[in-house]
């Protein structure tokens, strides 16, 4: 009896299923697998990240492209939309006349900075250095809870991972393709939440307003 043709190539089919794909992370340990995201991010110079956290039980959105130093986007916590800009280690700060009043300014004072750019005070920047390229591939590189040596295998929007886990639950998403980029965070802990990384090595044009208020420098601060 002979086997029929279409047989044959679906048997070869399931077989080359069955041996799998292989990719640049095969093999690697956690730390490994961290340490080749902290690169291939480093490489790319730039990316988006966007997702919710939260920190000190308060809930927020970020939507942010961060260009080494520089980032641009938005952070909306309790429903008010804040919009960011950092450019060459200033950072800047747009948002509604009722954020600034909920701090206690007269209304009046909150209204005249309706949709105007200030500068965040110096000891205030130190909040934004985790959003930054450097402070992602720290992150990666040297995290606060131990890294398991142990990884695993998952699927992010039918894209293959390598999952890294560290001590505290939190997990790293890495995609298992070369560039070896971050696809998801999950953080546990203190910090928690949940964001996610694109558009890696695009560059958009950050400019600093040209008519930013330095708050400080208005009320006589140093």
């Amino acid at each position: 009896m002979r086997i029929p043709q279409l047989t044959v190539a679906a048997a070869a089919a399931l077989l080359l299923t069955a041996c799998g794909s292989s990719g640049p992370l095969d093999g690697k340990t956690g730390p490994e697998v961290a340490a080749a995201a902290a690169d291939a991010l480093e490489e790319a110079g730039s990316f988006h990240v966007s997702g919710e956290v939260t920190s000190g039980g308060e809930e927020a959105e970020v939507d942010l492209h961060v260009q080494g130093e520089d980032l641009i986007g938005s952070i909306t916590t309790e429903g008010v939309e804040l919009q960011l800009l950092g450019l060459d280690g200033s950072v800047y700060l747009q948002a509604p006349p009722d954020f600034w009043a909920s701090f206690g300014m007269p209304e009046e004072m909150a209204a005249g900075f309706d949709g105007q750019w200030l500068v965040v005070p110096g000891e205030a920047m130190a909040e934004f250095d985790d959003f930054s390229l450097d402070g992602f591939v720290e992150q990666f590189r040297d995290p606060e809870s131990q890294v398991q040596e142990e990884v695993t295998e998952d699927e992010v929007d039918g894209q293959e991972v390598v999952v890294v886990e560290q001590e505290d639950g939190s997990k790293l998403f890495v995609a298992n393709d070369e560039p070896s980029y971050p696809v998801r965070i999950t953080n546990e802990g203190d910090s928690s939440g949940t964001v996610t990384f694109s558009r890696f090595g695009e560059e958009e044009d950050i400019s600093a307003p040209s008519d930013a208020i330095d708050l400080m420098e208005m009320m006589g601060g140093a």
